[in-house]
């Protein structure tokens, strides 16, 4: 019932945001909503697997409901991924995937509006924080880095950048040594999920004119096939709502293609 829940939610998103995510049919695109409104970001499987394989597990896995964008610096980034705010008290929301490689040498530069991973002194140790570029910091940039590693960057906000200044300028306060900027009143993650896939292309598996029978032979030989999740093939592009399976969920959006003509 709940996954069903999380299809419709989906669903009702995509009819209202089918022009956002069309710079690459393949990239999924994330909405972060928020008490502040909605950021929505494209994220970049091809240039950085590893990282979007990562995000997206935290994204489908529901760990990013509830938390904060616990740390902002106005002039530089807003940061989240890691705290949760109850009963007047700040809790840390420990991540439950291991450490990844850090893919700062994909050449994406920490541009205002990109998304990347958070770590700490270990360059190969980000989880599941994230920060949100508020200026060209390229400073961050493997390049330019002091350490030589930098910060990857892996998705661009494509939609909310207002939200994301607007997070910015909330009055931030010293708590602790590990929360030096936490803006207060706390601005919350109510939910986080990815858009299915807008674009008919996605479902024309064959690259012919039309969404047919020979799109839906293609469709079933990955039909609930448990290891086409692995290097963001997403299925080989059967996965239609990036979650990691094919089943009855991309059926459903195979099902709203069908016939539409495609450019090949």
């Amino acid at each position: 019932m709940k996954r069903f829940f999380k299809l419709a939610v989906l669903l009702s998103a995509l009819l209202c945001m089918q022009t956002v995510c069309l710079s690459a049919v393949n990239d999924p695109c994330v909405v972060l909503e928020t008490n502040f409104g909605n950021i929505v970001i494209e994220l970049f499987p091809g240039q950085a697997p590893i990282t979007v394989d990562n995000f997206l597990g935290y994204v489908n896995s529901g760990f990013y409901d509830y938390l904060l964008f616990h740390r902002s610096i106005p002039g530089f980034m807003i940061q989240g991924g890691a705290y949760y705010f109850y009963n007047d008290n700040i809790y840390y929301w420990p991540p439950d995937q291991p450490p990844i490689i850090n893919e700062s040498y994909n050449g994406l530069s920490n541009l205002r509006g990109t998304i990347a991973m958070a770590r700490v002194s270990d360059p190969n140790s980000a989880t599941s924080q994230f920060f949100i570029n508020l200026v060209n910091n390229t400073f961050l940039d493997r390049a330019n880095a002091a350490d030589h590693f930098g910060y990857c960057v892996f998705g661009q906000v494509v939609q909310g950048m207002n939200v994301v200044d607007a997070i910015a300028n909330v009055p931030t306060y010293y708590i602790n040594d590990l929360l030096q900027n936490f803006p207060y009143p706390p601005v919350g993650i109510y939910t986080a999920y990815v858009l299915p896939c807008s674009s008919p292309d996605c479902s024309n598996f064959i690259s012919d004119s039309r969404v047919n029978l020979k799109d839906f032979a293609s469709f079933a030989s990955q039909w609930f096939d448990s290891d086409c999740n692995s290097a963001n093939t997403f299925c080989q592009h059967r996965d239609l709502n990036y979650d990691g399976f094919v089943d009855v969920y991309d059926l459903t959006i195979f099902v709203n293609n069908w016939l539409a003509s495609v450019t090949p």
